[in-house]
């Protein structure tokens, strides 16, 4: 009898440990983590600003697609993933490579760190071109300098 009891509270208490674990994800590793690492490494964008703008973007769904037309796991809109292979000499690019986890992250990685680059490092300017375009960031700073102080409080 002890040794049944004994046994239905190892079963418990592995159910509650697997349930934790998928709660927490106690060991569920990003598994698109080797190619944030060696592109952040490559590009010299912040490891763990390639993983916001991967979970903020697409929720990690390398299937993604947004309404407006972005593809994957960082939301690249294809006209400018086509830009970017251009410059990183991707010869044999095409859209239908954008769901590819590997080519998705080192286009956005490398698009997030010319934007990063434009703005002077700035990480307001940067993410809001990033989501909404830099033409649009452009005019609404044309039109409001202050803009990203008004970005920071809505955010906060």
């Amino acid at each position: 009898m002890k040794r049944i009891i004994g046994y239905t509270i190892l079963v418990l208490i592995i159910c509650i440990f697997f349930n934790l674990e998928k709660k927490i994800g106690l060991f569920n590793k990003n598994p698109y983590e080797i190619y944030i690492i060696e592109y952040s490494k490559r590009f010299a964008v912040d490891f763990l600003l390639i993983k916001a703008v991967m979970k903020k973007e697409s929720n990690l769904n390398p299937e993604a697609v947004s309404n407006i037309g972005a593809v994957g796991l960082m939301q690249v809109m294809p006209k400018t993933a086509l830009e970017i292979a251009s410059q990183l000499n991707i010869t044999d690019y095409s859209d239908k490579n954008l769901k590819e986890a590997e080519i998705n992250i080192i286009l956005g990685t490398y698009y997030l760190k010319k934007l990063l680059n434009y703005y002077n490092n700035n990480l307001i300017l940067a993410l809001a071109a990033y989501n909404a375009g830099l033409a649009n960031v452009e005019n609404w700073y044309s039109k409001d300098p202050e803009i990203e102080e008004k970005i920071c409080k809505y955010l906060l």
